[in-house]
Formats: structure tokens, sequence, C-alpha cells
């Protein structure tokens, strides 16, 4: 038989869920959004970097439709209700802190199982950047109060929803963690007969945005690095993408 809550019952309950999401704003919100994902306007960026290595050049123009990224990083909650055996790492143990010691095989299948993707390179960047096409995520210059780098090694990572957003509302972009994107490594494409390079990284997965022991240089929105998919950091993690329909 049903039991049908009185008039006291339904009052106590609604201040003990109030009550609850308070104390709790963050956890419960970001759990119900899969992400808190964000819409990013389709339009044309300027993609790359001067200040890296023959990598991140030449800067080109691309354009992209919308799509959808999360807010935040991935948290060690939200991917241990995917994979319960999980172990956290030391650097980043906090139930709201970034996931890390996942494969990209790993972090592309938790995205798929949220109906997402891992983001494409050319997504990521557009996304840090901002509306404004920064440099940083968090403005033109290399601004250590404003993002978690430039740290060492033992400071470890910081809650997915530290310091402030960028102006499309993404955190952490610049920093905290190296995140997977979609992409295999290549050179991007040369504008007249290119040099010859070598292209000893096709066989890896590309990462953005530098983590928390990583100087200015690393953090920046134009920066590639590289690792092959089947490796496990402790300063590596990932958030997810989604088409914008």
């Amino acid at each position: 038989m049903n039991h049908r809550l009185s008039g006291a019952e339904k009052l106590y309950q609604f201040f003990f869920i109030v009550g609850i999401s308070l104390f709790f704003p963050f956890s419960i919100s970001q759990a119900s959004e899969k992400g808190n994902p964000v819409l990013i306007p389709s339009g044309e960026f300027f993609m790359g970097t001067e200040d890296g290595t023959e990598s991140e050049l030449p800067i080109h123009k691309v354009y992209l439709k919308a799509f959808k990224i999360d807010r935040y990083e991935v948290t060690n909650l939200q991917f241990e209700t995917f994979d319960l055996d999980h172990t956290r790492s030391a650097a980043s143990a906090c139930d709201q802190c970034p996931v890390t010691l996942v494969t990209w095989v790993e972090a592309n299948n938790y995205c798929k199982h949220q109906g997402g993707r891992l983001p494409t390179e050319e997504e990521w960047e557009r996304a840090a950047r901002g509306p404004e096409e920064f440099s940083y995520s968090f403005g033109p210059k290399a601004d250590i109060s404003k993002a978690n780098y430039g740290n060492e090694f033992k400071a470890g990572a910081k809650p997915v929803h530290s310091f402030q957003p960028n102006g499309f509302g993404l955190y952490n972009m610049s920093g905290n963690v190296w995140e997977w994107v979609h992409n295999w490594f290549s050179f991007y494409p040369q504008p007249s007969a290119p040099a010859v390079r070598d292209n000893k990284k096709s066989g890896e997965k590309l990462l953005r945005g530098g983590s928390w022991y990583n100087k200015a240089y690393y953090v920046h929105a134009g920066m590639r690095f590289t690792l092959k998919p089947g490796t496990r950091l402790n300063s590596v993690g990932f958030r997810c993408a989604r088409e914008a329909g």
C-alpha cells in the first residue's frame, strides 16, 4: 500500500531538498546537467600561435559550426559513476577535482556514454580563447592569479569550478589539468610548398590546456601536446563536447 505524505511530511521533504541544494549547489547541479554544457556559436577564429613550435604554425583561420562543450572538466565523482574501479590520483583526489589517470580511450568512451564525444582540437581552442580570442582562457596576458598553473608539482589540481570562467563561461581551459581532445596529431596545412617536417608524432593523440605545474608557455590556448592514447598521467583529464542540435 502506498504511503501518502502528510502536509507536515511534504514540508519537511521540501526544506530537506532545499537545504541539501544550498549546501552542495555545485555537485547537484553538475550531476543533473551532464557537465553543464555551454553553446559555442558558429564563427571564425585564428588558430595556432607564433609563441610555440612548428607544431603550432602557421596561424590560420578556421570556421566552425555551433557546438556545445562542458563548462567544467569531468570530475572524479562523475567518472566513477561510469567506472566504479577507477583509482584517483593523489594529486587530484577530491570529489570535485578533475578526474585524471584516464586514457584517451576511457575518456572517449565516457563522453559517448554521456551522449557526447571528445571535442576536436579546433573546437577546444575556439572555446578556450573565448569570444575575445584571447591568448589564454583568462585573458590576453599570462596571469598566475587567474588560473592553476606555474606551481610546484606537489600543489596538485583544484576543484573544477575554481577561478573565474572565460567569456564563454568555461572554467579552467588554461591550467589545472591537460585535456584530451579527439584528434590524432598532424601538422597544420601549409599555405605554400611545405618544408620537410618530421611527423613521428602521428601515432599520438592531442592534449590541450596545460596543467597546474606547467609554465605559461604551455597553458597558452594555441599550444599542443601529444601522448600515446593508452597513456595515463595524473595531470591529464578531459571534458566532453556535443552537437549543438
